[in-house]
C-alpha cells in the first residue's frame, strides 16, 4: 500500500501526549483496543461544529476496529453523558506488535445517540484531493468507507453494538 507522505498518522497511544489529561489508560478486548483519556480540570473547551467534545472532567474513549482497520472515537461529558462518536475515514497501516497506526484521509463522521450523521472536513478533503496530498486511490478509498459506514449506519450495523451501548458511570463529587 502506497500512501501519501504529507497525510498525518493516527497511532495508538497518541492520546497519552495531549497536554491537559490526567488520566491515559488502554485494554485489549480480544482483538480490539480500546484506549481512554481523561480531561484534568484545567482543560479548555474544544469544539467539533457546534458540539463541545472535551473540557474538564470529559472522557474519551477510542475503539480500534477491524484490526485497525477503523476507529471510532466516543466522548462522554464531566457528567458522564455520551455526546456523540466519530468514526475516523483512513486506512489501516500494517502493524507491529500489538499497535495500531491508520493514515487519516481527513473525511469524518459524527455520529449522534439517535444515528444522526454528519460528514466533516469535506472541503479539505476535495481541496487535498485537488491539490495532489490525497491520491485518487486514497480518495476513491475515503468515499467507499463513507459509502460503506452510512450503509452500515442505516442498517443498524454500526457502530458495533459494544461501542453504542458502552456508557460509564461518572465519579461521585
Amino acid at each position: 500500500m502506497s500512501v501519501s507522505a504529507s497525510l498525518p498518522i493516527i497511532a495508538s497511544g497518541d492520546w497519552q501526549r495531549q497536554p491537559h489529561l490526567s488520566d491515559y489508560r488502554y485494554e485489549w478486548l480480544n482483538d480490539m483496543l480500546v484506549e481512554r483519556a481523561t480531561w484534568n480540570t484545567s482543560a479548555p473547551l474544544q469544539q467539533l461544529g457546534v458540539v463541545t467534545v472535551a473540557g474538564p472532567g470529559y472522557v474519551w474513549f477510542r475503539f480500534w476496529l477491524g484490526e485497525g482497520d477503523r476507529i471510532l472515537d466516543k466522548y462522554f461529558d464531566a457528567s458522564g453523558q455520551a455526546i456523540g462518536m466519530y468514526a475516523h475515514v483512513g486506512m489501516g497501516m500494517p502493524h507491529q506488535g500489538r499497535g495500531f497506526s491508520m493514515v487519516d484521509l481527513i473525511l469524518g463522521l459524527w455520529i449522534t445517540g439517535q444515528s444522526h450523521i454528519t460528514v466533516y472536513n469535506e472541503a479539505r478533503f476535495d481541496a487535498a484531493v485537488r491539490s495532489g496530498q490525497i491520491s485518487p486511490v486514497e480518495a476513491e478509498h475515503a468515499e467507499h468507507q463513507i459509502r460503506e459506514i452510512t450503509t452500515a449506519i442505516a442498517h443498524k450495523r454500526f457502530p458495533p453494538a459494544l461501542v453504542r451501548n458502552f456508557a460509564i458511570i461518572p465519579k461521585s463529587p
